[in-house]
């Protein structure tokens, strides 16, 4: 299969690489700890062309079925990136000032903005952390806002997304379950309950 000039991105740590190797079995020659972590990505890049998908065993942790979902995986920003103190503050204050925003009735004259462009620039830097519950509130409440043209989706790993789709169908199922209609007797009125 050939792929080309690819790169692991470098969001993916070489513990991470080092527990997928292991977890699926691949085996890289060496000790993958000898290893410095840009001589692992190009290692791993040498023998995942050679696997077959058979080796590829489907779980619910990476969701990767065949070589090219892990090869896509380790090519895309890693969303489970542990951020560091300092980043985490940074994407808290920028959240805070677009909730602010938001609930103000998207309203600048309000707000630390001066212009809309400052809003999406600020709301483009916190989507690639939508694995985050505050970031996707934010971004569906800027979503909403009449003024921007642009669709803010958060970025989300494959496990993340399958994840978030069954919440949510569990969400839907439990609603319906609450909803109870009861047929009333002729003449009598009929009353619907959401408990």
């Amino acid at each position: 299969m050939p792929w080309g000039k690819i790169y692991i991105h470098k969001t993916h740590s070489k513990r991470e690489l080092i527990d997928m190797m292991a977890h699926f079995k691949i085996n890289i020659g060496n000790n993958p700890t000898d290893y410095n972590k840009k001589e692992l990505q190009q290692v791993i890049l040498d023998v995942l062309p050679k696997l077959k998908d058979e080796c590829i065993i489907y779980d619910t942790k990476h969701r990767c079925s065949c070589v090219t979902d892990l090869l896509n995986y380790l090519v895309s920003y890693n969303t489970k990136k542990i951020l560091s103190v300092r980043e985490k503050e940074s994407l808290i204050k920028i959240s805070k000032r677009l909730n602010n925003y938001c609930k103000n009735d998207y309203k600048m004259e309000y707000t630390m903005y001066s212009n809309i462009y400052e809003i999406i620039n600020d709301a483009q830097k916190i989507c690639k952390y939508g694995e985050s519950p505050t970031i996707r509130k934010t971004l569906d409440s800027l979503n909403a806002d009449p003024k921007i043209n642009i669709v803010l989706k958060p970025c989300l790993s494959p496990t993340d997304a399958m994840d978030l789709l069954e919440q949510e169908k569990e969400i839907q199922e439990k609603k319906m379950k609450k909803i109870s209609i009861k047929i009333a007797p002729k003449g009598k009125p009929f009353i619907i309950r959401f408990d």
